[in-house]
């Protein structure tokens, strides 16, 4: 298995199973709400325990639509203040250590001008939100990572699976990104993604509970 694997189930069953797989970081989702399909997509208190019981690390991505399908007014500033609200609501309960990362996704490969900027307006606000209490980071594509990036909203990369995506098989030749989704529709002990972490960001917004984040 991969060391560092992202899913929308929740793992406290499969802990012992993973352990012994090689997994050293979950990535878990907050969202504003589950759906039926993804009824235990919204990272939980006792499974965020369970984790650092069992010495794993955890890493946070915000996901509710994440502008999918070409919804870019999903990610507009009004939903970029009201995510980062229920960001910092879910870190909160789980007791997410200051300093450590809250990725946001942006699912679905935008590469027109006037979208980048909404997707860039989108972060803005979620900064703005955070004030400084967590490192932001951006899930998406190369060109939406870039422009994310370049705009000074995030400062962590965390490049979706789609290589087809605009500009990920350019950001995967540099050094500034920090995760790639490498292998995505992994079934087995549950569904999950599996990511690999540059060796330039070995601190890529982990965290255990009670210690601060992951240096």
């Amino acid at each position: 298995m991969y060391r560092i694997i992202d899913t929308p189930w929740n793992t406290t069953a499969y802990i012992p199973q993973l352990k012994s797989g090689g997994v050293e970081t979950v990535i878990r989702y907050y969202n504003l709400e589950d759906s039926s399909s993804l009824p235990q997509k919204q990272f939980q208190p006792d499974e965020a325990s369970a984790l650092a019981a069992a010495g794993l690390t955890m890493a946070v991505v915000f996901e509710q639509t994440g502008g999918a399908d070409g919804k870019v007014g999903d990610l507009d500033p009004a939903n970029g203040s009201r995510d980062a609200a229920q960001a910092l609501k879910l870190a909160a309960a789980i007791g997410q250590p200051h300093g450590s990362a809250i990725y946001f996704s942006v699912d679905y490969d935008y590469y027109e001008s006037a979208d980048l900027q909404t997707v860039e307006s989108y972060f803005a606000a979620v900064s703005k939100a955070l004030k400084g209490a967590y490192r932001l980071g951006v899930y998406g594509s190369g060109t939406v990572a870039s422009a994310v990036v370049g705009a000074g909203h995030a400062d962590l990369i965390w490049l979706a699976g789609s290589t087809g995506w605009s500009g990920t098989e350019q950001m995967l030749a540099t050094d500034k990104w920090a995760l790639f989704q490498s292998e995505m529709d992994i079934t087995e002990p549950l569904a999950h993604d599996g990511n690999t972490a540059s060796s330039a960001f070995p601190n890529f917004g982990q965290f255990t509970l009670g210690s601060g984040p992951v240096s």
